[in-house]
């Protein structure tokens, strides 16, 4: 329960609202330059594809760079949090909290989530890069057959769907306890970035289904 929720809370949340952060951004911004002309002064100076992949790649790096922000702020919040505590006083408080997280990580510790994690962080990295660029590149090919932000929003419903789906099994993947279905979805591509860190911490999964779940996202991604 405790490596399901906090691996809910650190990087299954985080990543779906980024997701939806930029499936908006880059609708919005393909819209944008279809309402106010500024395409057709773009696509004569630069091939559409080069335009393409460069706001693809811009708003990809925006929501990664959010993303990182956001993991090091918490950690600047939770040592300030225990410094200041400190120094007004709050000592009981403090020690409370301390004693909490280090009692917490050392039963994780114990399960031997900190080497799976060690061993499976930069693949499960590579998995939620190549996952906003699917995603990425899906907003904007369906942005690029609208006119107006209004008609991008509807076609916007199976992104959310399918978000939706890989969020609520990533939320139950200890109750499926290494089902088959679970395992296919872990290897389904925009999905599996949501799925298949979460199984893989829980051991449901090795670090070879893991790069499975990758390379099968990678080839979707060039296919899209």
């Amino acid at each position: 329960d405790i490596i399901s929720t906090g691996l809910m809370l650190v990087f299954i949340i985080p990543f779906f609202i980024f997701i939806v952060l930029l499936t908006q951004m880059i609708g919005a911004e393909i819209n944008d330059e279809k309402s106010t002309k500024s395409m057709e002064i773009i696509i004569s100076n630069v091939p559409p594809k080069y335009h393409f992949i460069s706001k693809i790649l811009s708003s990809s790096l925006f929501v990664l760079i959010q993303g990182a922000l956001v993991f090091i702020y918490g950690v600047i919040a939770i040592l300030s949090r225990s410094v200041i505590g400190s120094l007004l006083g709050s000592g009981a408080v403090s020690s409370d909290v301390s004693g909490f997280i280090k009692e917490t990580y050392d039963l994780i510790k114990a399960s031997g989530v900190i080497d799976l994690l060690i061993q499976g962080l930069p693949f499960i990295v590579l998995l939620f890069v190549l996952n906003i660029l699917a995603y990425a590149i899906l907003a904007g090919v369906l942005a690029s057959m609208t006119t107006n932000i209004e008609d991008y929003q509807q076609l916007q419903t199976p992104i959310m769907i399918i978000m939706m789906i890989g969020y609520y099994v990533a939320m139950m993947a200890s109750v499926f306890d290494g089902s088959v279905f679970v395992k296919i979805v872990s290897y389904t591509p925009m999905l599996s970035a949501l799925v298949a860190p979460v199984i893989y911490m829980l051991g449901q999964t090795t670090l070879i289904e893991l790069i499975i779940s990758n390379v099968t996202c990678l080839a979707v991604v060039y296919l899209l």
